[in-house]
């Protein structure tokens, strides 16, 4: 097939082919046949041996930064193959999203724009790979408002399962955080997450049943299952979270890097903003259409909440943004010991809810206020004159309870440090471990 990908690409038997070759084929096989699309200078190159090795999978950026020089060329060829692809409708193979991925990363801000308004009615077939979610996410990036609404349109309905899809997720987010018309993202994109979606389940019993399934729908949170997953709860994160710095801490380099801010086409010499509002607005009225179903989730599942590693994030911003008497109450029920069950361990002591529960009373050394009722002093009310026996009752008990002193002073009064000495004794002479006692020390003794 060398000498002839660029044909079969574009052609409706032979891309077939060439999606099957592509994914048979490890990329070692297959490289010489994919720099065919970039033009003859670099299939060329690659025969020469000049290649470096670094370039064992190609893409167009990484073979620019050995040829800059050819980034023109590549580009022209390149886009001369995207256009035949989307005459034929190719936008559900995986390796012609690729292409469409190299082009949109590559080329100028201004060449993205133009060719967004051919993708963006396909966006559906696109969210299917992460190449394609990206194109989606660039095309919201640096399309006109039109283009986002047709976007919006396309992924109509399928909000919810874009955001549980391990790649499509991304194109959504990008979508909410560069679209100005927030009144229409919600309506087209957020809307659809304020109803509990309707599970279609193969029953055996009585018609009684239903009325039980319906009786649990009333008492669970239309969000909660996007809550507890690796890239729904990134949604809700996104819009949390207040500034830059905050969003680096849920969102990895990449993400980052399509989530970036203020993208610029050049319109008349000039770098112009794509979004005129400002993010901060943005972020905002979209955060406050969504207040009430984020307020009433971690009140209606704080305990699940707190043991999920995506939920206890969601939790703990939502604690941060909306705090009150009702949700730090929640919490501090949550923790309670005494509503443990016996094969249950304590939130004190769980693995994930102890760490949750002592990254939120962290987060609220910058949130002291007498306004607000913080979980710290919800804690001490619930805990006082027990603090040792019931809050630190484990090692990892007594890291929540040096974390609550350092927010909550009063909490200090209550401890002696000669108990904490004696508890660390106690667990060096049984091998238990002492890192939380030893940090509780240490800030009693402060």
């Amino acid at each position: 097939m060398k000498g002839h990908i660029c044909k079969l690409a574009v052609h409706a038997v032979g891309a077939r082919v060439v999606e099957l070759l592509f994914a048979t084929f490890p990329t070692k096989s297959t490289t010489k046949l994919k720099l065919e699309v970039y033009g003859p200078r670099f299939t060329l190159f690659n025969d020469s041996g000049s290649m470096s090795n670094s370039s064992s999978h190609p893409t167009l950026r990484t073979i620019l930064k050995d040829q800059p020089s050819g980034k023109d060329v590549a580009l022209q060829s390149l886009l001369s193959i995207i256009n035949k692809g989307i005459e034929k409708g190719l936008f559900s193979f995986a390796y012609f999203q690729e292409l469409l991925c190299e082009y949109v990363t590559a080329a100028p801000s201004n060449e993205v724009r133009s060719i967004a308004s051919s993708l963006v009615d396909h966006s559906i077939h696109l969210l299917s790979t992460k190449a394609g979610s990206r194109v989606v996410a660039e095309c919201a990036t640096y399309g006109t408002p039109k283009d986002r609404k047709r976007i919006m349109k396309s992924l109509k309905g399928y909000t919810r399962s874009s955001l549980l899809h391990n790649d499509a997720y991304i194109a959504i987010l990008r979508l909410l955080d560069v679209t100005d018309d927030t009144v229409t993202s919600q309506k087209s994109i957020l809307a659809e997450l304020q109803i509990l979606p309707k599970e279609t389940k193969q029953t055996v019993g009585p018609p009684e049943s239903d009325d039980e399934d319906d009786d649990d729908n009333e008492n669970k949170s239309p969000i909660l299952d996007l809550a507890l997953s690796e890239t729904g709860s990134k949604l809700f994160l996104l819009l949390l979270a207040k500034d830059e710095d905050s969003r680096k801490k849920y969102f990895d380099p990449a993400e980052m890097e399509i989530l970036r801010a203020n993208p610029t086409v050049l319109e008349k010499g000039e770098e112009i903003p794509t979004s005129k509002k400002n993010a901060k607005t943005r972020r905002t009225e979209l955060l406050q259409y969504m207040k009430k179903l984020l307020v009433d989730l971690c009140d209606m599942h704080t305990s699940e909440l707190l043991q999920s590693r995506c939920g206890s994030k969601v939790l703990k911003e939502v604690h941060i943004n909306f705090t009150s008497e009702k949700l730090s109450q929640a919490i501090t029920n949550a923790c309670d010991s005494d509503n443990k069950s016996d094969d249950k361990l304590s939130m004190f002591e769980h693995p994930i809810g102890h760490l949750s529960i002592k990254s939120i009373l962290s987060s609220e050394k910058e949130l002291t206020s007498n306004e607000k009722i913080l979980l710290s002093s919800a804690l001490f009310k619930k805990f006082s004159g027990e603090l040792l026996n019931k809050v630190a009752s484990s090692n990892r008990g007594a890291f929540i309870l040096a974390s609550m002193i350092e927010v909550e002073k009063k909490a200090k009064e209550e401890i002696e440090t000669k108990d904490i000495k004696k508890i660390i004794k106690s667990c060096k002479k049984e091998k238990k471990p002492t890192a939380g006692y030893e940090a509780l020390l240490k800030v009693v003794e402060n």
